[in-house]
């Protein structure tokens, strides 16, 4: 009984781990004719209930919402693999100065770190990709058709910081904010980075707040 669980009334019987989530079958205590499946995080927060009268058709909705879990995550992963076949960087620059130079892959935390190792005191906001007679940079992408078509909006007067925050929006957020840029870019509705970065940033601030407004939702519901 060290497993016992209980949510809203209904005692777990059955669970399914996929990745961060969990998928979970109860039974109400009080009519064992009554059944739910939930999401579950962290053993305790349940939500997403679906409810029925029938245990077969409970099992069944359990194993589906597992199954379709592991589809994403596959997806999600060869998404993320033809995004980033080697090291996970679609952006890099060749910065050059006083003899020294080096090789920032972004996005990257450690921007203004890389640019002070090779004697750059100006701050990333104000180390432009062009401008500059001491400075070289010098983008680049591995391939990917995204990173192409970014580095082709990027201007003379971006600094280094944009290029980071772009990446970082793009690369490096929820799957589905790049695939909307993918479409974009291929439908040329972006005339600058700007718009790309600030599209990036919304949309995915959307989707958090769409996720977070469904799970409180769902959360009333099951409880």
């Amino acid at each position: 009984m060290d497993n016992f669980r209980t949510n809203a009334g209904f005692v777990i019987t059955l669970s399914i781990p996929v990745g961060n989530a969990e998928f979970v079958l109860g039974v109400n205590m009080k009519n064992p004719k009554s059944f739910v499946t939930w999401e579950c995080k962290n053993k305790t927060d349940y939500f997403w209930g679906h409810y029925t009268d029938s245990l077969l058709k409970a099992t069944k909705d359990l194993c589906q919402r597992a199954i379709d879990e592991v589809l994403y995550l596959e997806q999600r992963e060869a998404k993320a693999a033809s995004r980033n076949p080697d090291s996970g960087y679609m952006i890099a620059a060749i910065v050059k100065y006083g003899g020294n130079s080096a090789v920032i892959q972004f996005p990257t935390p450690e921007l203004p770190e890389v640019l002070g190792s090779i004697g750059i005191t100006q701050t990333p906001e104000r180390v432009y990709i062009k401008g500059y007679s001491d400075i070289e940079v010098h983008l680049q992408h591995n391939g990917n058709k995204v990173a192409d078509a970014l580095v082709s909006l990027f201007r003379d007067d971006n600094s280094l910081r944009m290029v980071n925050e772009v990446a970082k929006a793009v690369f490096h957020s929820d799957c589905r904010v790049y695939e909307r840029v993918e479409k974009n870019l291929r439908d040329g509705s972006y005339k600058s980075v700007e718009d790309v970065l600030r599209d990036a940033v919304d949309y995915g601030k959307y989707l958090k707040d769409i996720s977070k407004s469904r799970k409180k939702a769902d959360g009333r519901e099951g409880r």
